[in-house]
């Protein structure tokens, strides 16, 4: 037990370690108040322009992917931890402690915990979240499709209800997160991502 609660706590200050919110600062921009007020890399996109929202991604997906292989590779005497750990990863990003729990939405943590549970399965939900993305414009779209398909091919994979219904936890979170993109959408107010290349959203 006391290696599940160290490995959740790990993974949840790993996890608020809020990339976006850093490189705001380094930028002297805060991007809370441009775009659609994220601290996120989506949002880092929008109002710092496609390569900071590159790194921003970037950043969040390789730290969330080390944590999540860290713990099935070295820790895998404790079946259920990196599954605990994917999840905590998720919560620490949307609700970091010294950002008043105003974090990001989660979906690059997303991106890394599936690469730290498997590679491959990372370049396959790559190539899907691309071609969903430029097919409807909309990242969030692949972000739902995701929040789906991860959690329901572990479950799946392993013959395991356990291990889906923990990663479904950080799921629902990042679908309750996006509620505002996906009533954008039915509006035809959201920002499409081709827009993100072309110009900045800066209010």
């Amino acid at each position: 037990m006391t290696v599940y609660i160290l490995g959740a706590l790990i993974a949840y200050l790993v996890g608020s370690f809020n990339t976006a919110f850093f490189v705001s600062k380094f930028k002297k921009i805060d991007i809370r108040a441009g775009g659609s007020g994220n601290l996120g890399a989506s949002n880092a996109t929008l109002t710092l322009g496609w390569k900071w929202g590159v790194v921003v991604a970037l950043c969040d997906i390789f730290k969330s992917a080390a944590v999540v292989f860290i713990a099935g590779h070295f820790f895998n005497d404790y079946e259920y931890l990196r599954y605990i750990a994917a999840t905590c990863l998720i919560i620490g990003n949307n609700f970091p402690f010294y950002l008043k729990f105003k974090g990001g939405k989660g979906f690059a943590t997303l991106v890394g915990c599936i690469l730290g549970y498997h590679p491959l399965l990372f370049v396959i939900a790559g190539i899907l979240i691309i071609v969903i993305t430029f097919a409807t414009d909309y990242i969030v779209l692949a972000t739902l499709t995701m929040l789906i398909a991860f959690p329901a091919f572990v479950g799946i994979y392993h013959q395991n209800f356990i291990y889906p219904l923990i990663l479904s936890v950080g799921s629902i979170i990042i679908f309750i997160k996006h509620i505002p993109n996906y009533k954008k959408i039915i509006k035809k107010e959201e920002i499409g991502i081709r827009a993100s290349f072309t110009k900045k959203h800066r209010l």
